[in-house]
């Protein structure tokens, strides 16, 4: 009677397991700076990798799972260096930049709305001397530049700058740089989407903020309060980073999920639900801070 062959036993190989790994791999590492979140532009162009990588799957299924997840893992960081490679390396993904100022004129306040998408913003105060409200410039990965709309009642400016929407991806990076005047007083609206921000406030007259940031990191440098200041802001999946000067008195409400709230309290002890500084509540001036925070880590110093 003929032997019967014994078939070879069958094992299910992670794809999606190792490719949500590599995920994380990436996000980690921009989160940490070392990678730019710009490089989603031509990351994404390895797309038909994921597909081999089911089908070496499928193939191997009789292998080791383990030698065949490290194999699939392997190519995913291969394409990760080439295709940071490519980012360093062709100006094309860089692309050009676009300029936009609105003079002060007679105003004597503004409210600013910014809605910025992927990539690196940079925010500071324009010279004491200078005439104009806001100065901009943006370049960004595929050409394009900046929407800007502005409005005044009065002696009240309102000045609106988002992304320019035409064929633009969400991976696309865009590198901007705002200057705001330290002349008048201001209330700040800004919205950012997987984005690294460094705004550096200290100098601004500012008496409302309000932020809203989504997947990416933030560095913020808070002013002196005038009278009443008050920062509303929500971070999901976010590192944050805010700095107030010495001497402020502020209050501080921190609330959310899966957050690590780091505060300095030996500048801002915690009394009940709040980080108090010490002669708050006889300041004339005061700070406000409300934050909201899922998943991701916020400094207080």
């Amino acid at each position: 009677m003929p032997q019967q062959q014994k078939s070879e036993p069958s094992h299910s190989i992670p794809v999606w397991g190792v490719f949500l790994l590599f995920l994380g791999i990436v996000f980690l590492l921009q989160n940490l700076k070392i990678l730019p979140w710009g490089l989603w532009n031509v990351l994404w162009r390895f797309w038909p990798v994921l597909v081999i990588a089911i089908g070496l799957g499928i193939l191997l299924r009789h292998r080791n799972p383990w030698a065949v997840s490290g194999i699939i893992l392997l190519i995913f960081l291969t394409c990760l260096g080439i295709a940071y490679w490519q980012y360093t390396e062709s100006p094309s993904y860089r692309g050009g930049s676009k300029s936009y100022a609105v003079p002060l004129n007679n105003l004597a306040s503004a409210q600013i709305k910014i809605d910025f998408s992927a990539g690196k913003l940079t925010a500071g105060n324009l010279s004491p001397s200078s005439l104009n409200l806001a100065e901009v410039n943006a370049g960004s990965g595929n050409g394009s530049g900046i929407i800007a709309d502005f409005s005044s009642q009065g002696n009240a400016g309102n000045l609106q700058i988002a992304t320019e929407s035409v064929n633009r991806q969400f991976w696309d990076e865009t590198n901007w740089r705002i200057e705001l005047t330290r002349r008048i007083p201001l209330k700040l609206d800004i919205k950012s989407n997987v984005g690294d921000l460094n705004l550096d406030f200290s100098q601004l007259m500012l008496g409302d903020l309000q932020m809203d940031l989504n997947a990416g990191s933030c560095s913020l440098g808070l002013p002196p309060p005038m009278e009443k200041t008050t920062a509303n802001i929500k971070a999901n999946v976010a590192n944050l980073e805010i700095m107030i000067p010495e001497g402020v008195a502020v209050r501080i409400k921190a609330t959310g999920n899966l957050s690590n709230l780091v505060v300095d309290t030996s500048r801002f002890p915690k009394k009940g639900d709040y980080y108090v500084s010490d002669g708050y509540s006889t300041s004339p001036n005061r700070l406000e801070i409300e934050l909201n925070c899922n998943i991701g880590r916020v400094e207080v110093k």
